[in-house]
């Protein structure tokens, strides 16, 4: 992650997760997270693998399709970096888009780019 600017950084993540996120949850989880990674959804914290992959396949999320709109990143210390999506969140067809919000403190190892820490927040108004 060294030799990419944090715009470019920001732009394959989220093309990759919001992407994944479609395809195959998962998988996506697997990828994604790890067993220190916490996510913040509307308030309600999950941490670990399975309590994220348990709230990312909830019902209400098994057809949402997001659109991105804005992507902004910064180097944090430690090789972290700190990562801001703007968007519209679309739950069913039948549904109108809803504006979100999602910040991810991402790292890599072994595996691959991941998500440290993940909060997911609607904007209502």
């Amino acid at each position: 992650m060294e030799s990419l600017a944090p715009e470019e950084i920001a732009a394959q993540f989220a093309a990759k997760y919001y992407a994944d996120f479609q395809a195959d949850r998962k998988s996506f989880v697997e990828y994604f997270y790890r067993e220190h990674s916490t996510l913040t959804f509307e308030s309600n914290t999950h941490q670990g693998v399975q309590a994220i992959g348990l709230k990312w396949t909830e019902e209400f999320l098994k057809t949402a399709k997001h659109q991105v709109t804005t992507t902004n990143a910064q180097r944090a210390p430690g090789g972290f970096i700190f990562l801001l999506v703007t968007g519209l969140i679309q739950l069913t067809e039948n549904d109108a888009p809803m504006n979100f919000t999602q910040a991810f403190l991402i790292s890599m190892d072994d595996k691959g780019v991941f998500c440290h820490n993940d909060i997911f927040k609607l904007v209502y108004g």
